[in-house]
């Protein structure tokens, strides 16, 4: 589970900024208007397309669904496809919850980050250029379109090799982002329909259990730095 936790802390960076088509930016000047965006930004939410590849298992999992972001470490994410399932932060705590299965686990926080950066970019503190050391890459799809930004942690992290995300050049929107980890697995989110900055209530990041379902806790495991 922390692995694809941590992709939904990194996707926390959506965000908006209009520039002129066609001005040419240096990889200062797209990190300058990636952080400024995201620090003004309140809250998020899309449409998401997710493809995770276990490489020593030599498979990919598909899903779908809808999923929501709020500063202060507050995200839902709404799994339609391949089963129901919701995963939700208050900022303290993080429920994953199936109902097919009545079970919901819950953790605090820190169990899933695991990072100092992971916990930056989900409390709404991320530095981009303190946290990683970022250069451009190129699109695999060469889409003249967007910027691929590469980030990489200047010292080793759990669960985080390198970031990439997808930007794009008209309004700075991140439509895509994707983790690999230290293992060589990855987890790719393309983003739609999103929109900024809704004043999402607080209440959809409670959660509250239904009745008849199980609760599995597990202990808080400290924030390595």
């Amino acid at each position: 589970m922390a692995f694809s936790c941590i992709l939904c802390l990194a996707s926390y960076i959506l965000f908006s900024s209009r520039v002129e088509a066609g001005t040419p930016l240096s990889i200062n000047q797209i990190i300058e208007k990636v952080q400024a965006v995201y620090d003004h930004t309140e809250d998020v939410q899309a449409d998401f397309d997710q493809e995770t590849k276990l490489k020593s298992w030599n498979q990919t999992q598909v899903a779908r669904g809808k999923v929501y972001f709020k500063k202060n470490g507050r995200m839902y994410w709404q799994y339609l496809v391949p089963v129901s399932q919701k995963v939700i932060s208050d900022g303290e705590k993080v429920w994953v919850y199936i109902p097919q299965d009545k079970q919901v686990m819950v953790s605090e926080i820190n169990r899933d980050l695991q990072s100092q950066i992971a916990s930056n970019l989900i409390s709404g503190k991320g530095n981009l250029r303190n946290d990683f050391d970022i250069t451009l890459a190129d699109s695999p799809s060469e889409d003249k379109n967007c910027y691929r930004l590469k980030l990489k942690p200047p010292q080793p992290q759990a669960n985080i090799d390198k970031i990439f995300l997808s930007v794009d050049k008209t309004n700075f929107q991140v439509f895509q982002t994707e983790i690999i980890d230290a293992f060589g697995n990855s987890n790719r989110i393309i983003f739609s329909h999103i929109k900024i900055n809704n004043h999402l209530p607080d209440s959809w990041f409670q959660f509250v259990v239904p009745e008849g379902v199980e609760v599995i806790t597990f202990p808080q495991i400290p924030i390595s730095r």
